[in-house]
């Protein structure tokens, strides 16, 4: 006579654990199997949205509203209008509008006129003033080009030195203005030491400055004229005033960062002796066309370093300042 099998089941663990035991009447045969879901009976789930957090705003958000903090942000430079942007949430998106950069563009293309800035917008950058001012090439009014140059010369021969060398250090120095006009001085000084004097200069012309500015600002500082088309730049000056000698450059802008606009590299540097001492016209700028007639080029070579931009907040503290005996070759990049 066949007897029934009969199965007893066996809960181990506490109420939910999904542990069960299976046994047989002889009571062999166990088997033990972990079901997790078991572990979720009885659990209560939290669903639906959470209540947002309230940010409190700061002292300087509740006494400033937004129409006040936009009025203040437009007295600030390109740089500094970017710089308040990561300040907080509401100097990001009161610092975004698109009054404030279109006003910083008119200021940094101001050789074209507002129909030409306004036409580019709309056609190449999708009316982003901010996009225009990143991507679109500009000098920079806020600070001073630098080129940093070394060579070696050989020095007098002693009784102790037969073969004497020396590591020989000069600086070259460019401050832009928006009227067209830059300043420029080659000085063994360092940059700590000089841009003074070429904020001095710039105001002698204007007629500012007092008469002891003026006095200190003839000293080795050399006004003349630029013009920008695109990437190029193209400089133009006279040593002295009836000079018939007239040095002309022509540079290339390019940006280490997007928006950045800080390394002027040079191309070409010809100086121009002409008979009649009379100036080459600005469309004849570029170094590598014809002056005139009667104008003797000479190619130079030396001090072709590019040209690094340091900002006013960094006249005193920029590594081009150090001496040769702490850095003897500076790698702009």
């Amino acid at each position: 006579m066949a007897t029934a099998a009969v199965l007893s089941v066996t809960h181990t663990g506490g109420e939910g654990s999904g542990t069960s035991a299976y046994s047989n009447a002889s009571g062999h045969g166990w088997l033990e199997c972990y079901r997790p879901w078991m572990a979720m009976y009885g659990v209560r789930l939290q669903h639906g949205a959470q209540k947002a957090k309230q940010v409190e705003l700061s002292l300087i958000e509740k006494l400033l509203p937004e129409e006040m903090l936009l009025y203040v942000l437009q007295f600030l430079p390109i740089h500094g209008l970017a710089a308040a942007q990561i300040v907080c949430r509401q100097w990001r998106s009161v610092g975004g509008s698109p009054s404030l950069w279109r006003a910083a563009c008119m200021d940094a293309f101001f050789t074209s006129t507002v129909e030409q800035n306004e036409d580019l917008v709309r056609r190449q950058y999708r009316g982003c003033w901010k996009r225009m001012l990143l991507e679109r090439p500009h000098l920079r009014f806020d600070g001073v080009y630098v080129s940093r140059n070394t060579y070696l010369r050989q020095g007098i021969v002693e009784w102790k030195v037969k073969n004497a060398v020396h590591l020989v250090l000069y600086y070259r120095y460019m401050r832009f203005y928006p009227d067209g006009t830059f300043a420029y001085r080659t000085s063994p000084e360092p940059l700590a030491r000089v841009h003074r004097s070429l904020a001095q200069a710039y105001a002698a012309r204007r007629g500012g400055g007092g008469a002891a500015a003026r006095r200190d600002a003839a000293v080795d500082v050399y006004l003349g004229r630029f013009k920008q088309e695109g990437e190029r730049v193209f400089t133009a000056l006279r040593y002295l005033a009836h000079s018939a000698t007239e040095i002309r450059s022509r540079l290339r802008l390019r940006s280490t960062v997007p928006g950045a606009n800080n390394r002027l590299d040079i191309q070409a540097i010809v100086s121009w002796d002409r008979a009649d001492g009379q100036a080459v016209p600005m469309m004849d700028l570029q170094p590598d066309e014809e002056a005139a007639e009667g104008a003797n080029e000479q190619q130079h070579r030396r001090g072709m370093q590019p040209f690094v931009f340091v900002p006013f907040e960094q006249f005193n503290c920029h590594a081009i300042n150090l001496p040769i005996s702490e850095m003897d070759v500076f790698l702009p990049g």
